[in-house]
């Protein structure tokens, strides 16, 4: 795509004041036409704004926008080169349309604006519709006085089409104008296709795709409870298209992401259509992703959803200061002895060598049957700041502690297996590290209450002992922890006796969700602002930033996170259907 087109789209962008993933189905056209009326049946991915005018006023009274003004970093930000062009470019905007941005933004897309995707041509489309043909006469000039100050003074060229006058902004991109309606494409033949729609009807459209009106009455239903954004994917057509193979490989490369995406990935082989709606409103944004699903849909990756039934993840992990937990339910033994069905050639060798290495570690026993199928599915993570107020040595770079924990099917034998192995490891670590003049593990073992704890810490030299910036391997106390059913590996012996302390809930909270992920933001500036010399002498080095400026940035990232307040991710699975749910809750403005 040339700048031209680039230049083109950015406008846009500023016009709707988001990122621009397009929008909809607004007011009828000239002969009662929709959007969706417009576009042909072979359009495979669609997307809608809902109530723009809205979402404007929210952006400009939130309250966390007078705070966002009122930084001295975001002002100094603002008399940069790329906020200078765009400050440029809202004013020309402004005196195109002779009103403000905010009020030419809602007069304008009073409509609707649709961006759609077509599966026959592989072209793309964006229809923009008014209520006022004047205001979409003047962006339609502003558009075109856009693209001839960036093509040296040279006016887009011009054709008719059945009386319609259309405009060659660039190789790439056409725009024409139908009365109310304006709209972009890169592709004439779909153009063409939607003048005839707009001035014939007699085609099949997208109204008559049976699969999309069905997703349809799915997206406006979330839609009409306040909804800013609603999609719709033809994953079938994409699929067969060619278009993003990787997801719908039957096979990945990496053993990370066949745990993490494996049952999504899995599901959206088989799926027909997947749908997106988005929410936003002064609390903050929940993003919805949902695909149909089938229990037979799920072979070879039962694993990652329970068999004979679904199963759910454990609770999320509770402590004070928390960063981060993730809970999830996942078979690892069953994926482990699985991988050959699971993984590519290339992974699956990588996977032998660690076999054949964890076998040798743990003795013989087989690692995926013996010791991963010792383990229950349920896996629980979390992370959160280390405190190391009196202790010495202190690293310079303070790092948060975490810990993972399982529950054991059975603790009488794996226990001590497990306490051998971990004991073996700090042995096999201590040699390595005396060869090479870095620091050893003490190991030793306590008991707190029912728990016994096997802990690990690393032995300072002479001149680390009481040094406030020791090396960042000081962070880590590595301890193993036993506790009823339950085996925790943590980074931290304090973290390890905080979780042996809490009693465990009955049952899970989450239900149907397969995967549940948390973060608070407020902890995660806290971790930053404790390191900040540190980010800020990173910055000198690998940007070449003054210290004032180093500092300027890293200052306004840290009062930026002041407006988010957490950011929660569930995976919840029905016999029917899959669902993604992302929900942003706003903070603030103020750092505690």
């Amino acid at each position: 795509m040339n700048l031209l087109t680039t230049k083109i789209l950015w406008s846009f962008c500023l016009m709707t004041n988001i990122a621009f993933i397009g929008v909809c189905c607004g007011a009828p056209s000239q002969k009662e036409r929709t959007a969706i009326e417009l576009l042909p049946k072979s359009i495979i991915a669609y997307a809608k704004i809902s109530n723009l005018d809205e979402l404007t006023k929210l952006i400009l009274e939130h309250p966390l926008r007078e705070r966002l003004l009122s930084l001295p970093e975001y002002r100094a930000a603002l008399k940069s080169g790329p906020f200078k062009q765009l400050q440029l470019g809202l004013a020309a905007f402004e005196g195109s349309m002779e009103l403000p941005w905010d009020q030419a933004v809602t007069k304008l897309t009073d409509g609707g604006i649709t961006l759609a995707l077509d599966g026959s041509q592989g072209g793309f489309v964006v229809l923009l519709k008014s209520s006022d043909e004047a205001t979409i006469d003047r962006f339609r000039s502003f558009v075109l006085a856009l693209g001839q100050l960036q093509n040296g003074g040279k006016a887009a060229k011009e054709g008719d089409y059945r009386k319609i006058t259309a405009y060659s902004l660039s190789d790439q991109l056409k725009m024409a104008q139908m009365g109310h309606w304006l709209f972009l494409t890169n592709k004439s033949e779909l153009g063409k296709a939607v003048i005839d729609q707009y001035l014939d009807g007699t085609h099949d459209s997208l109204q008559s795709n049976q699969q999309f009106q069905h997703a349809l009455a799915k997206m406006e239903s979330v839609d009409a409870q306040g909804g800013s954004l609603a999609a719709y994917v033809d994953v079938a057509a994409m699929q067969k298209a060619g278009i993003a193979k990787g997801m719908f490989s039957e096979k990945l490369d990496n053993i990370a992401a066949e745990v993490v995406l494996g049952g999504i990935l899995a599901n959206l082989r088989h799926a027909p259509y997947a749908t997106a709606n988005l929410k936003v409103n002064v609390e903050g944004a929940r993003l919805r992703l949902v695909t149909p699903h089938q229990r037979d849909w799920e072979a070879p990756r039962e694993y990652f959803f329970g068999a004979p039934a679904l199963a759910s993840a454990p609770p999320l992990i509770e402590v004070k200061e928390r960063l981060f937990a993730l809970s999830a339910h996942r078979d690892l033994s069953q994926m482990w002895l699985r991988a050959g069905d699971l993984l590519t050639d290339k992974a699956n060798d990588s996977l032998a060598k660690a076999d054949t290495q964890l076998t040798t570690f743990f003795s013989g026993r087989d690692f995926g049957e013996d010791i991963l199928g010792s383990l229950s599915s349920g896996i629980q993570f979390v992370a959160k700041t280390q405190d190391f107020t009196g202790i010495l040595p202190s690293p310079a770079i303070k790092l948060p502690t975490f810990a993972i924990q399982f529950a054991m099917k059975n603790p009488a034998e794996t226990q001590p297996e497990l306490r051998r192995v971990f004991q073996s490891f700090a042995g096999f670590f201590n040699v390595t590290s005396g060869a090479n003049g870095r620091p050893q593990l003490d190991v030793g073992m306590e008991s707190l209450g029912k728990a016994q704890l096997i802990t690990a810490s690393f032995v300072p030299d002479r001149a680390q002992r009481d040094s406030e910036a020791a090396p960042i391997f000081f962070n880590f106390s590595p301890t193993l922890a036993f506790i009823g059913d339950r085996v925790i590996l943590s980074s931290s012996l304090k973290l390890a006796k905080e979780l042996v302390m809490q009693e465990q809930p009955a049952e899970s909270p989450l239900q149907t969700s397969n995967t549940a992920v948390t973060l608070d933001a407020s902890v995660l500036r806290t971790i930053l602002a404790a390191n900040k010399s540190q980010l800020v002498a990173s910055n000198m080095l690998s940007k070449g930033q003054s210290q004032d400026s180093a500092e300027a940035e890293i200052g306004l990232l840290l009062e930026l996170i002041t407006f988010l307040k957490d950011a929660q991710l569930k995976l919840d699975t029905t016999d029917s259907q899959m669902q993604l749910s992302l929900d942003l809750h706003l903070g603030s403005g103020n750092a505690k």
